[in-house]
């Protein structure tokens, strides 16, 4: 049974999978960060983790991106705090916004948020266009803060002044 599953639903108690995917820049680290990570080493065996490069990051964010190397030091500290481990813990840079999700049939499912579930569901198109099974989707809720506002990078950089600044 191949769906969309939110996390914390009925559906999902006692899910574990071989291979999950989750994405991102992972620049400014924040709660929907970790949400994403904790909920992919959760129901993951092995968890790859697409970091997107310098240049791909660039390309459609508004301020100065943190250095690759800087983003993926930061990115496997959260991951050890959550108790994940360079053995289970697959840290691949991607330049696109698939990853090796379109290609790899190790991969069982993706962790996204409600807002980039969209996406999921077009590489699970593309999955099936090459002839590969489509994936379990795990949707984790958008973090807002206090006032309402979707937490993110963009976010914490806007009020700590931090937009220009990349490392």
């Amino acid at each position: 049974m191949f769906g969309v599953f939110i996390t914390g639903s009925n559906a999902m108690r006692g899910l574990k999978f071989r291979k999950v995917a989750v994405g991102g820049t992972f620049d400014t680290l924040h709660t929907g960060h970790t949400a994403l990570i904790f909920t992919a080493l959760n129901y993951g065996r092995k968890v790859l983790v697409g970091v997107t490069s310098d240049e791909f990051a660039q390309a459609y964010k508004t301020y100065k991106v943190k250095s690759l190397k800087i983003r993926v030091l930061n990115l496997r500290s959260l991951v050890k705090e959550l108790g994940g481990n360079d053995n289970d813990v697959i840290i691949d840079v991607i330049n696109d916004p698939y990853g090796p999700t379109i290609v790899d049939p190790t991969i069982d499912a993706i962790v996204v948020s409600l807002e980039t579930l969209p996406r999921a569901i077009e590489i699970n198109n593309l999955r099936r266009e090459r002839g590969l099974r489509p994936l379990y989707i795990i949707a984790v809720p958008i973090i807002r803060d206090g006032f309402g506002n979707k937490v993110s990078s963009t976010l914490i950089r806007d009020r700590t002044g931090t937009k220009g600044l990349g490392d």
